[in-house]
């Protein structure tokens, strides 16, 4: 009885040298250091070119001129707190001009004979200028308008103006649905990519290198593949939790920091179809890898897997509409664009519970038949299996 239950309990020697080999794995160390190092280099170079003050030195000849850079830059502020204007006088147009050449002024400002603007830079042009002198100069006149008409500027605008509403979400809440899912679907094919190949050539090596025959007579097959999936998984798993950490730590002290209980609600769930999809693909891989006599056959088995990961990373960025919520549904592909519709506000809460238990029955099914494969051809070393002939074996 003890025997058997200490074999029973193998998996977790198995999966405990997985991780400790890994974790004292050079190019494993690097790869994770380098790209927490990305992650916050990322961080650190948004916040600053986020803080960083724009301010426009715009020179004038008249006070009329003066009076409308100002205009301008309130406009300017009101949008984005991070614009200014600073007004520079210049004696008339030449000593205008002349210090646009020497980089004392960004942009000078002049009223012809005719009464009409115009604004002259030293190369090239300025086209937010221009709307934004544009916009003020159209409100002033809007204004003086409607003081001669016995009204006030605040009701013509009410009049003119238009809200809109949209019934599911947002616009901002789309965009940042939108980069979600990017850096979801990347990193998910990485992470995944990365670690399937991993464990699908430590197969074949141990094929090989027949370590697998010495492996099989102390431990039963399906704890040696529960072994090296779970350990593989829970690597993956804290890999992209210490990611999602500190992006989330570092995006807190951005301009997206009010954004954060939103994001780390997706995140949460991004976890948890990340685990199931992982352990779906973690399977196969360790049965393409038992398909296999030579790391060079290893090329054909894998191709469908990294079909799939195409597939799934391509969804995130071209899946627009009524097709992206059919394929938040989809095994795999739900590990990343659900996760992402809860940013952008399209799922509700029975949305990620269908997705995720979609997700953990295929995962299931593909633990079923990749374990069959794997033990059916584990010890088989006539050469590569086909698909066709390795579902043979796992009926």
């Amino acid at each position: 009885m003890s025997t058997t239950n200490n074999r029973s309990g193998m998996w977790r020697i198995v999966a405990l040298r997985e991780i400790l080999v890994k974790l004292r794995d050079k190019a494993f160390i690097i790869s994770t250091v380098s790209t927490l190092a990305l992650v916050i280099g990322g961080i650190a170079l948004s916040t600053w070119l986020g803080g960083r003050a724009d301010t426009k030195q715009i020179a004038v000849t008249s006070d009329a001129g003066a009076a409308l850079a100002q205009g301008v830059g309130q406009q300017q502020h009101a949008a984005n707190d991070k614009k200014n204007v600073e007004i520079k006088r210049a004696a008339d147009v030449t000593a205008g001009e002349r210090m646009l050449r020497d980089g004392d002024a960004d942009a000078l400002l002049t009223q012809g004979s005719d009464g009409r603007w115009q604004i002259v830079v030293k190369q090239g042009g300025d086209m937010e200028l221009t709307s934004a002198v544009t916009q003020t100069l159209t409100m002033q006149a809007m204004a003086q308008t409607a003081t001669r008409a016995g009204t006030t500027m605040d009701q013509v605008m009410a009049q003119a103006s238009v809200d809109q509403r949209a019934l599911v979400g947002d616009e901002h809440r789309q965009t940042m649905g939108f980069v979600l899912g990017a850096a979801f679907s990347v990193l998910f094919m990485m992470s995944a990519m990365t670690y399937g190949m991993q464990i699908a050539q430590s197969v074949v090596e141990e094929k090989q290198s027949r370590i697998v025959e010495i492996l099989v007579t102390a431990i039963p097959v399906r704890q040696l593949l529960a072994g090296k999936v779970i350990g593989n998984t829970v690597l993956a798993l804290a890999q992209m939790a210490l990611l999602m950490a500190v992006g989330l730590t570092g995006a807190s002290f951005t301009g997206i920091a009010k954004t954060i209980p939103a994001l780390s609600g997706a995140v949460g769930w991004y976890l948890l179809f990340f685990v199931a999809g992982f352990l779906a693909l973690a399977c196969i891989w360790a049965a393409a890898g038992s398909m296999c006599t030579r790391n060079e056959d290893l090329q054909q088995t894998s191709q469908p897997l990294i079909w799939i990961l195409m597939i799934a990373y391509m969804a995130a960025f071209m899946a627009h509409g009524n097709i992206r919520i059919i394929l938040s549904y989809v095994p795999i592909i739900s590990s990343i664009l659900m996760p992402a519709r809860i940013v952008d506000g399209t799922a509700r809460w029975y949305d990620l519970v269908i997705a995720l238990a979609l997700n953990l029955v295929f995962a299931a099914v593909t633990v079923l038949v990749g374990e069959r494969i794997y033990r059916q051809a584990l010890l088989r070393t006539q050469g590569r299996l086909s698909y066709k002939e390795a579902f043979k074996l796992a009926r």
